[in-house]
């Protein structure tokens, strides 16, 4: 605060400015990772015919965290009762701000043909590869006045749909350290990372990182463990060689 009746405020692209503390346009934060105002998220959401006041309270902490939901509703039509299912997540952009983002579930999974997103057409590998082997694929989107950036793409089965999500970049933090381009642009085409955090209370520590875009959060194993699943793999190996070593000779013997 710099006074006692007006708060400065840092936004994270670093934009300063004022707002008086009795202002109808503040809101107190709930919790740390809050994202979005309630009052904001309440009356983004009712503009989809989606009550807030009505949602679980922590289906509403997840949404302001700026999550994605999944919302499902009867309605009646024709003499039959309609189900609508979107999936809902409030997101924000450096030049258009805050919005809510809406998709809703196709009657049939979508085909290659119909696969689309940011302007760029889905080949039959990237389809494949999403729809059949349920990973995700790194594609570059262009926007209407031509502007090329990365986006990641992933297969949702709840929408019948391909789900777009933002990148990671050399602006993506990880435990407080910058992602380097390398590192960012291998995680987004689905690559295990290993990435050193420099100062930790513990000193460096090593890890071995992915990228989940559906759930938008990193994947991280220390190299202890990453070691134990490789040995442990291995020794699987060596006891199956075994055992397909010993098969022969059992069925010769009978």
């Amino acid at each position: 605060a710099i006074s006692d009746t007006a708060y400065k405020v840092t936004t994270s692209d670093n934009i300063y400015f004022e707002i008086e503390k009795d202002s109808k346009f503040l809101e107190p934060q709930k919790f740390p990772a809050q994202r979005f105002a309630m009052g904001e998220v309440k009356e983004r959401l009712e503009g989809a015919y989606i009550s807030f006041d009505k949602l679980p309270e922590n289906v509403q902490d997840s949404v302001v965290r700026g999550e994605e939901y999944l919302h499902s509703s009867a309605y009646p039509k024709d003499g039959v009762i309609k189900e609508s299912v979107k999936m809902v997540q409030m997101v924000y952009s450096p030049n258009s701000g805050s919005r809510l983002d809406v998709q809703i579930k196709r009657k049939e999974i979508v085909s290659q043909d119909q696969a689309k997103a940011y302007n760029h057409q889905f080949t039959p590998v990237e389809f494949k590869k999403m729809v059949d082997e349920g990973k995700h694929v790194a594609f570059e989107g262009r926007s209407n006045d031509g502007e090329l950036f990365t986006k990641l793409a992933y297969y949702e089965p709840k929408l019948n749909d391909i789900r777009t999500k933002p990148a990671l970049s050399a602006n993506t933090y990880l435990y407080g350290q910058q992602l380097t381009r390398p590192q960012a642009d291998a995680m987004n085409k689905g690559v295990e990372t290993k990435i050193t955090i420099e100062r930790t209370k513990k000193g460096p520590l090593t890890y071995m990182v992915s990228w989940s875009p559906k759930a938008e959060r990193f994947i991280t194993k220390s190299m202890e463990k990453a070691k134990a699943k490789e040995t442990g793999t291995e020794k699987a190996i060596e006891k199956s060689g075994e055992k397909k070593k010993r098969q022969p000779n059992n069925a010769i013997s009978m």
